[in-house]
């Protein structure tokens, strides 16, 4: 486990590949349908822009911000060609056990304010739109718990 304070980051871009393209792979086969599983350089911006914020020795928010962050640089640098929602969800998601918490996101309405959000922050180029990191973080928020 953690120190009171380490954060435990254990994601790295072959992790999130690999949760992408099984992502896509159960898509395909549920929806019957052909997918194309491609990573874009932009794949080398998630793990330092997540490192470089949520460091205020603030454990526990210092978690959220950086989990809203990975839920949100993957659909806002389009890292993949397709699932950049929910590789950052699930992402964000791994990222939160491992450090001692859940993301409680279970019902149908939640998700799709969630994914509204998201597809907020794929629509700005230059760079994360800080109202809705804001949003994403508060989300987040009142929807996590200890495990």
């Amino acid at each position: 486990m953690t120190s009171n304070n380490e954060i435990i980051m254990n994601l790295d871009n072959q992790y999130l590949i690999d949760v992408n393209e099984k992502i896509l792979k159960r898509h395909a086969r549920i929806k019957n349908v052909k997918v194309y599983i491609e990573t874009t350089k932009n794949i080398d911006l998630v793990i330092p822009t997540v490192n470089s914020i949520g460091n205020s020795g603030n454990r526990k928010e210092d978690l959220i911000e950086k989990a809203a962050c990975i839920m949100a640089v993957i659909p806002w640098a389009q890292v993949f060609f397709d699932g950049n929602r929910r590789t950052g969800i699930i992402a964000a998601s791994k990222f939160l056990r491992d450090n001692g918490y859940e993301l409680d996101i279970d019902s149908e309405n939640e998700n799709l304010e969630l994914r509204g959000m998201l597809s907020e922050i794929k629509k700005q180029s230059q760079t994360l739109n800080q109202d809705i990191m804001k949003q994403l973080s508060f989300y987040i928020s009142k929807r996590i718990k200890p495990l």
